[in-house]
């Protein structure tokens, strides 16, 4: 018997949606595929439908968030005129976002025992959203001639997004909100003005 147009699509959604929660509260490889099937009561059969096995699921899951992440970002972007604004804007916004509970299970995820077998491309892809709004904003700086453009858009963009990625880790130092979010804002600040007396 056909699915109904749309069901299938939808199915997926709520299978992805609910074990989600599941790899945040458990962590990638704590949580398994019966966890999976019975919080979501599907059958088995309909979740490898779906997906192929629990590292596609994962990957969809972090997709999916990744897609409302971006959507979200762009609706706060559109709200300021310059690109530094926009800059201290995605600090504040990606030091929220590292608070995220699957955040915090990607990095569990590729330092997992599977990671000499990963494919390049399945780190690419999860990084790839996040990385190329940065791209984008220093393409958009350097455009609007409030950035220099003798500098590498690739070479500031990785080192933008390594710092801000990086960063993540002193939210395991015991640092207070306020001292997590000014850590983010002070990195902007070393990016767009160094720390050498002029």
């Amino acid at each position: 018997m056909a699915r109904p147009v749309g069901q299938g699509e939808k199915t997926k959604k709520l299978i992805a949606e609910r074990a989600k929660v599941l790899f945040e509260q458990k962590g990638y490889a704590a949580t398994s595929m019966e966890e999976i099937r019975e919080c979501t009561q599907t059958s088995k059969g309909s979740i490898y439908y779906h997906f192929k096995s629990k590292e596609e699921l994962f990957l969809y899951a972090v997709e999916e968030s990744s897609k409302a992440w971006r959507s979200l970002w762009e609706e706060q972007a559109n709200k300021v005129a310059t690109v530094r604004e926009k800059l201290y804007l995605l600090a504040r916004y990606y030091a929220t976002d590292m608070q995220n509970p699957l955040s915090k299970i990607v990095p569990e995820y590729i330092a997992s025992e599977k990671i000499e077998h990963m494919m390049k491309e399945k780190i690419i892809r999860l990084i790839q959203p996040e990385y190329d709004v940065f791209h984008q904003l220093i393409e958009e700086g350097i455009r609007k001639q409030e950035f220099e453009s003798s500098k590498n858009v690739e070479d500031l963009s990785y080192i933008l997004y390594g710092t801000l990625t990086g960063l993540s880790i002193t939210q395991f130092f015991g640092y207070s909100e306020e001292r997590f979010y000014f850590l983010y804002e002070q990195a902007i600040d070393v990016f767009l003005h160094g720390i050498s007396r002029q």
